[in-house]
């Protein structure tokens, strides 16, 4: 979505309000943090499959482990690196 389509800038610092990494290897914009479910989108001039293919591989490590370690809580990893801030002038 993001080499083709593009984020645009008015939904930096409104819809999308931080930037983050999914697993730690795959950049990302999330939105509405706070709620049930955040909103995680791959940065600009990121391919949609880098992301797909991270869930992929996220979730057979969930699988696995939850064979091993049925007890452990395992929690989806979003790092949230700071918060995006509009530029004077509304250009990024």
């Amino acid at each position: 979505m993001s080499i083709l389509f593009q984020i645009p800038n008015k939904e930096l610092g409104t819809r999308l309000t931080h930037y983050g990494w999914f697993c730690g290897v795959v950049p990302v914009f999330l939105g509405d943090l706070e709620g049930e479910a955040p909103l995680v989108v791959e940065r600009n001039g990121i391919s949609e499959w880098v992301l797909s293919l991270a869930g992929a591989l996220f979730r057979v490590f969930v699988k696995v482990a939850a064979v091993v370690a049925p007890d452990r809580d395992i929690q989806i990893p979003l790092v949230v690196t700071g918060p995006i801030t509009p530029l004077p002038g509304g250009d990024r």
